[in-house]
């Protein structure tokens, strides 16, 4: 009987300590899986070579540069095509909530190298609008600004703006702004106005635009203001001057105006 009891207790024993071994094996694996995963999420891979052959790296910087316009004349004659893809280069959503859905549309153009560095200016023109949308390429289409624009002075590359387009602002009929074209900018580089306020007993008033300290500065003295206009308004080929053509019409690609 004693035997018996004894034989128990050893066989209860036994299975005690083979669970405890099996507890301690298993968190010894769970222990090494996880330094296995600390260790991978440590060397994450950044370089894509590491990840992909070289043929297949190839193939897709290729199907990357097919899909990217081979210089000017293509990247232009996507927007003539369908001037619409501008928005991918731009943001245009003002114009189209401005002047309704219907009205927001682009539909002559011309070519015109402003800053004369051999890459010619895109001016997308709207009949309805009265605006013209710029745009130059470098490795890519880039976007410069669109305005009312009423004239080009290649002597200071600038396109040059009489008045403003919308909202409240200064005299407009004395009112000139210009932007300097420079590769892929369009720098804010002038503004005048003048207006005679003699009837509200504050005689007359000149504004003109510091570029170089970005302030605007009032006085009574004309001076600057006719040294600016004599600078960048006087020499301008204004935009009347220049020939539109409908998007159906790609003879305007070799006309560089």
């Amino acid at each position: 009987m004693k035997k018996g009891i004894w034989a128990a207790a050893l066989w209860m024993a036994a299975m005690i300590g083979l669970s405890g071994c099996g507890a301690k094996a298993n968190n010894a694996e769970e222990n090494f899986a996880s330094l296995q995963i600390e260790e991978l999420e440590e060397e994450k891979v950044t370089d894509i070579s590491e990840i992909l052959p070289e043929a297949e790296i190839r193939q897709m910087i290729l199907e990357k540069e097919s899909e990217s316009p081979k210089g000017w004349r293509e990247a232009y004659q996507t927007f003539i095509d369908d001037w619409k893809q501008i928005e991918k280069y731009g943001d245009f959503s003002y114009l189209e909530m401005y002047f309704g859905k219907e009205h927001y549309n682009f539909d002559k153009y011309f070519l015109c190298d402003v800053d004369g560095n051999g890459t010619p200016e895109l001016f997308l023109y709207s009949t309805y609008m009265g605006l013209t949308a710029v745009f130059t390429y470098t490795d890519v289409p880039v976007f410069l600004l669109y305005n009312d624009i009423c004239g080009i002075n290649f002597e200071t590359d600038e396109v040059v703006i009489h008045g403003h387009w919308h909202g409240a602002g200064g005299s407009w009929e004395n009112e000139w702004s210009a932007y300097c074209i420079s590769e892929d900018t369009a720098e804010y580089t002038m503004y005048i106005d003048f207006m005679d306020l003699s009837e509200y007993d504050e005689g007359i008033r000149y504004t003109v635009y510091d570029a170089e300290t970005e302030e605007y500065i009032d006085s009574q003295d004309g001076t600057e203001y006719d040294a600016f206009y004599t600078a960048h308004v006087k020499p301008c080929i204004w935009a009347e001057d220049y020939l539109l053509y409908d998007f159906y019409d790609e003879s305007g690609f070799d006309h560089i105006q």
